[in-house]
């Protein structure tokens, strides 16, 4: 029994640590399951959706392999917007068959533009476009573009591109290459298997100490069978230290009283000494033995089971709430990434006085502004008016439409610089102006707009604002907010009342009917515009004694789209345009009006014309409060510029 007891216990041991190495090598599972595509190599996008990396359990990675790989994350609503007019592909999961399903998508007929024919639109096949740069994208991964969580391998024109990726139920990834060559030899999902066995530590363990007390309780039983041979033979063999532990310490008969004291001194240091060792040995156990089981059991926690970690996620809190409202199109990282685009742009125009900088992220009234103001100062080099530098330095106040659908419109507000003047010696006169200028570095309101899935954010208008202005209270910007009409009528004045009536007050004066209904203290564009310029000038020309020449201004919207956000706490920010053309009218007399020399860069005439007609924008942003306020509408910015001159 001796011996069967032993046996048994070496017998589960060795189960016990084949279990336990057995986890860690030839019982364990793969370290990645990985799902391939096949394409027929025509198409130029896929689209994988979100639910198609949880078909399979793991940690889900994107891995493409060929030249110019490209993978974008982004809402779903928006990847689907981007490909819809392109062939394309919709990715799916195959469990059974371990693969990736690659259902072709038909190419959607474009929209018809307004006032176009529907049918010929709808026959055109648009150019594939390159998606690198893409403001829709939350994220992108790629050749020439920011690779953060990608591979590094991923920043080579060719090769592999790993993507790790962790997305919400409601995005989707592009995949794609640089638009004009077909998706990547290779399009897959790789898992990354959990390779933890939390059963192994304790296998290895308990097989540990059952092998050391098999061990033992076999040396026991060995002894025993040694010890049956005889007193003489008893008291000899391997085990007789471990039989004098168990026995208090191995104390001797005493010695006969013939001996003499020298033999009894030797007795009893002997036995002290054995006691002192034996102590040693009992506190040397416990440490001993749990260095064995530390070794036994590895460093590694994928080893043992893990207790009191965090709570798996329920679905209410991954899954957000649904929402009867429209979603915010961008987030704060999207607008930061679009702004500094912008003024990435608006320096190299600046500093290059080269208007093409600026096409890709200026356009309508902001673009042509910025344009007339290059080609004056390219030619004029004292030119006064110099714009003020757009940064990337975020105001706090912004508000974004919520919308699924384009256009889309976010309004903005940054910190702006002095402009730096061309010239590089100005006159006297022109070095005071430029101290002037320079000196102002007002907070810029810029209006976004994003026509189309396939174009990005754009600046519409630049609105320098009115120092010392409080700018209305608003909803915050992750909520959103809604693009009122121009006809709104639970406001104090309906938006384009609202700049119909104000073109109205610079045309005549602030003695107009019209004028009561906004707020004109401290507005330096009534003083300074329209009605006060034509009497600012015809007094100047009676001083110069040329009465003759007649001075009258006209101002009315231009052509240009109002653009009207909801601050989602009563009232409305309201954009628009307004165009003043200044006449002057020699009126067939003698002194005439001359050409300056901003005139003749932007027209080419020069010296004294019978008529001259100069043209100024004004951008311009509103707040209309609601009617039931009382209160008046606000000018909170302007900015101005001469756009054109002419006969």
């Amino acid at each position: 029994m001796r011996f069967f007891g032993a046996i048994t216990a070496l017998v589960l041991a060795g189960v016990m640590l084949i279990l336990g190495i057995g986890q860690r090598t030839f019982l364990a599972g793969p370290a990645e399951i990985e799902f391939q595509a096949e394409s027929s190599g025509e198409e130029h996008y896929a689209v994988i959706p979100a639910s198609v990396f949880d078909e399979v359990a793991g940690q889900p990675s994107v891995v493409l392999e060929g030249k110019n790989a490209f993978a974008a994350i982004g809402a779903s609503r928006d990847v689907e917007a981007w490909a819809a007019e392109y062939r394309h592909l919709e990715i799916g999961a195959d469990t059974k068959q371990k693969r990736l399903n690659a259902a072709t998508v038909a190419a959607e007929a474009p929209k018809a533009a307004e006032g176009g024919d529907s049918k010929a639109d709808a026959a055109k096949t648009p150019e594939p476009l390159d998606p690198r740069g893409s403001d829709l994208w939350l994220a992108e991964y790629g050749t020439g573009v920011s690779n953060a969580g990608a591979s590094p391998s991923a920043s080579d024109g060719a090769g592999t591109l790993r993507v790790p990726v962790a997305l919400n139920p409601d995005q989707s990834i592009l995949i794609a290459t640089n638009g004009t060559e077909p998706l990547p030899q290779k399009i897959a999902i790789a898992w990354s298997q959990d390779r933890s066995t939390p059963l192994a530590g304790p296998f290895l363990v308990a097989g540990g100490v059952l092998a050391l007390i098999g061990a033992l309780l076999y040396l026991l039983a060995v002894d025993h069978d040694r010890r049956g041979l005889g007193p003489r033979r008893g008291r000899r063999g391997p085990l007789q230290g471990i039989r004098n532990f168990f026995r208090g310490g191995g104390k001797r008969r005493a010695a006969p009283s013939t001996t003499t004291e020298a033999p009894k001194a030797a007795d009893a240091g002997s036995g002290t000494a054995q006691r002192t060792a034996v102590r040693r040995l009992r506190r040397a156990a416990i440490p001993i033995g749990l260095a064995g089981l530390l070794a036994l059991s590895g460093c590694s926690a994928s080893y043992w089971p893990q207790f009191g970690g965090d709570a798996v996620p329920t679905e209410s809190t991954t899954s957000p709430s649904p929402s009867k409202s429209a979603p915010v199109p961008v987030n704060d990282d999207q607008i930061k990434r679009i702004i500094g685009s912008v003024a990435d742009a608006a320096t190299q125009g600046d500093d290059s006085l080269d208007a093409k900088q600026l096409e890709a992220r200026f356009t309508g009234d902001a673009l042509q502004q910025r344009t007339a103001n290059y080609k004056i100062r390219a030619k004029v080099k004292d030119y006064e008016v110099v714009p003020p530098r757009i940064t990337n330095r975020q105001e706090s106040y912004k508000l974004v439409q919520s919308t699924e659908d384009w256009p889309r419109v976010v309004l903005a507000t940054v910190a702006s610089e002095p402009g730096v003047k061309k010239a590089s010696t100005p006159s006297p006169s022109a070095q005071s102006d430029a101290a002037q200028q320079q000196e102002e570095s007002p907070t810029l309101a810029l209006m976004l707009v994003q026509d189309n899935p396939h174009v990005n954010f754009q600046v519409s208008r630049v609105i320098a604002l009115r120092g010392g202005q409080k700018m209305p209270d608003a909803a915050p910007a992750e909520e959103g907010t809604a693009r009122v009409s121009d006809d709104l009528s639970t406001l104090a004045l309906t938006p384009a009342a609202a700049v119909a009536d104000y073109a109205k007050v610079l045309q005549g004066g602030d003695k107009v009917a019209e004028a009561s209904a906004f707020n004109l203290q401290d507005d330096v564009l009534v003083t300074k515009s329209g009605a006060a310029w034509v009497a600012q000038a015809q007094a100047k020309a009676k001083k110069d004694g040329n009465e003759s020449v007649k001075y009258s201004v006209t101002v009315t919207p231009s052509d240009s789209e109002l653009i009207s956000l909801s601050t989602g706490v009563g009232g409305a920010l309201v954009s628009a345009t307004l165009r003043e053309e200044r006449i002057e009218d020699s009126a067939g007399g003698r002194a005439k009006p001359t050409a300056t020399a901003s005139v003749t860069a932007l027209s080419g005439l020069e010296g004294r014309q019978d008529k001259l007609v100069r043209v100024v924008t004004h951008q311009i942003l509103f707040f209309i409060p609601s009617k039931t306020s009382g209160g008046q509408v606000q000018r909170l910015g302007v900015t101005s510029e001469l756009v054109e001159a002419r006969k």
